[in-house]
């Protein structure tokens, strides 16, 4: 079908008024701006990511997030850092987490949020986790089918003169409750009195068959590795936490 002249030339008109804007200008996103309605986990976090402030200011106090964190997290300094993502239990209930950004009082902060019987979302326990330039990651560990787990790294801690301490914790939900079942440093930088580089310790973990987590720990200095050491991490199921072996070289 032929367009008619007069559109043809306004849409001509067009085009080059969009080559004539500014670079950045020519990739203005569609926003959302209004009530991001309580809805499916997934639907409310990939509204968030391209809603205006308010909007995500005004979900996240719906939700049930104290009042002066959800303004931190949603000021310009944080703009895309809040993210919803459901977490599977084998009870049937249904939860989520809201990750929110370093902000009030050099802390970050998991929500955990559960689906009451009215289907509506709400938030029923949280942690603060210390940072002070960067926001803790996590991703979800599951051990059993159906069950996921929230394994948390680099969360900050002995921000101390010459000495720095990072964690990995990894937390469980029972009884609508975020519970610690393993808290230890995956990063430490101490400062060598002999040398003007810190000595360094980092530490991976890797989650293996029957329940275990094989923790692996580095030791460098300037950038070369001075040791290797590896442990494992055995859960109790009495005392509902997992517990450390010591450490061994791991030979070279």
């Amino acid at each position: 079908m032929k367009l008619p002249r007069l559109p043809q030339l306004a849409l001509g008109l067009a085009s080059l008024f969009v080559l004539c804007l500014p670079a950045h200008s020519q990739f203005l996103r569609v926003g959302f701006s209004g009530s991001i309605a309580i809805d499916k986990l997934e639907t409310m976090n990939d509204t968030l990511q391209i809603a205006d402030p308010a909007s995500r200011l005004d979900l996240l106090k719906r939700l049930g997030i104290d009042a002066s964190v959800a303004e931190a997290a949603t000021s310009h300094r944080f703009p895309h850092d809040i993210e919803i993502q459901p977490i599977h239990k084998d009870s049937g209930k249904s939860y989520g987490i809201v990750s929110l950004p370093c902000g009030v009082q050099n802390q970050a902060f998991l929500y955990l949020l559960h689906e009451d019987d009215h289907n509506k979302w709400h938030a029923v326990d949280y942690v603060a986790l210390d940072c002070f330039h960067e926001t803790p990651s996590y991703h979800l560990m599951s051990f059993s089918p159906g069950e996921d787990d929230i394994f948390v790294h680099h969360a900050h801690s002995g921000h101390g003169s010459g000495e720095l301490e990072d964690k990995s914790t990894l937390y469980t939900i029972r009884n609508n409750r975020l519970h610690e079942t393993l808290s230890t440093p995956d990063y430490i930088s101490r400062a060598d009195t002999s040398n003007s580089a810190p000595i360094e310790q980092t530490s991976t973990f890797l989650q293996l068959p029957g329940h275990l987590i094989e923790e692996t720990r580095i030791t460098s200095q300037n950038g070369l590795p001075l040791r290797a050491e590896r442990r494992l991490w055995n859960w109790q199921t009495k005392q509902q936490i997992f517990s450390k072996n010591l450490f061994h070289d791991i030979p070279k």
